[in-house]
């Protein structure tokens, strides 16, 4: 009994921590800066930017779709960009998840896994859509790790939660890379 309530009081340590770092950094990426002078940017300023699907070539169920929305979502959080219709867009992006790997990357005394990295490679291809010329081909990585959990009551419940949530994490960060290799490329 003792020794499984140090462990949930562990657990609970850890999640605590895990959550004021998450604030701390999601503070610190929502500081941005404006320059002086500069024209507004609201929504007619911003180049207009058509998101294909991203294809997905690995075995990871549901990832181009993660990544996809992810994607989606940061350009129209954007200051820079706005999400258009083929259509429209002066600039169409498109992509592929070539590779994905989730590998242990630290274990308890009894050699169980607590917990693990993903990683996933993807491919851009940026193209203007009035000379379909490709602006852009590149390549990115991306990784993030989780914890699972250890207790073994909820066990598998917990550790699919924290899998999804590192993979719309891992989604998150591509689509943060992405948005400032565009930034860069076309700007």
């Amino acid at each position: 009994m003792v020794t499984l309530q140090a462990g949930c009081r562990h657990t609970n340590q850890r999640v605590r921590y895990l959550l004021t770092i998450g604030m701390c950094v999601g503070t610190i990426a929502s500081c941005g800066y404006t320059l002086v002078g500069a024209p507004a940017n609201t929504p007619g300023h911003r180049l207009p930017l058509a998101i294909r699907p991203f294809t997905n070539q690995t075995r990871e169920p549901d990832l181009e779709r993660l990544t996809t929305a992810a994607l989606r979502h940061a350009i129209v959080q954007s200051q820079v960009f706005a999400f258009a219709p083929d259509e429209t867009s002066t600039h169409r992006l498109q992509g592929a998840i070539r590779r994905f790997r989730s590998f242990p990357l630290a274990l308890d005394a009894q050699d169980n896994v607590v917990q693990y990295r993903i990683e996933a490679d993807m491919y851009i291809r940026l193209i203007e859509t009035a000379t379909q010329h490709p602006l852009l081909e590149q390549e990115l990585s991306t990784s993030t790790v989780y914890l699972v959990s250890r207790a073994t009551m909820d066990k598998v419940r917990e550790d699919v939660v924290a899998r999804e949530a590192a993979l719309a994490r891992l989604a998150q960060l591509f689509a943060d890379k992405c948005l400032a290799l565009l930034a860069i490329a076309l700007l």
